[in-house]
């Protein structure tokens, strides 16, 4: 499963992007940003990466210039409800700032429409101070909700904030494309 957008490929996750996995995620501004005090051993990394990596979606984003991994976004089951998910996703900390996120995530909404796939809600988390992630969220189309037993989940820091994405029917087309 492919798809391009004009300045990246977004693509299935496969077992050979796991050194590039390990090298943006041990950056010490990444375990920062998923709420960790400092870099992670690579073996926990790489386990992370094999659960990852056989999520319901998990995908790699690819600079098409460059050829390189610069990113993931996975997709967890949400607390067993059909058709709705958990969204979390990384991008190489020179790449923030540039709207790759938000292109990525919307082109992997096509590959899980296109393979049957089907997306009712999406739930998203971050950190108050992960301004950078809020926009991105906001640009996808999540609106804040508050966090409650049916949202939050026991692993996600106290002080997280939530945000949910709903499209418009059960086969995933969204209501507005970004």
């Amino acid at each position: 499963m492919i798809e391009d957008t004009q300045r990246l490929r977004v693509r299935n996750l496969v077992e050979s992007d796991l050194a590039d996995y390990q090298r943006i995620l041990a950056y010490p501004v990444m375990a920062t940003a998923n709420g960790a005090t400092s870099s992670t051993a690579p073996d926990l990394l790489a386990y992370w990466f094999e659960k990852d990596r056989h999520s319901p979606y998990a995908f790699a984003v690819v600079d098409r210039v460059e050829h390189h991994f610069i990113g993931a976004i996975l997709y967890y089951p949400h607390q067993d409800q059909p058709a709705t998910y958990d969204l979390g996703y990384f991008l190489e900390p020179n790449a923030w700032g540039h709207g790759y996120m938000a292109a990525a995530v919307s082109a992997s909404w096509t590959l899980i429409r296109r393979e049957g796939g089907s997306l009712t809600n999406l739930y998203a988390d971050c950190l108050p101070e992960n301004h950078q992630s809020q926009r991105v969220l906001a640009k996808l189309g999540f609106q804040p909700v508050a966090a409650t037993g049916d949202v939050a989940s026991d692993h996600d820091p106290a002080d997280a904030l939530w945000f949910k994405r709903t499209f418009a029917s059960a086969n995933g087309e969204a209501a507005a494309h970004v």
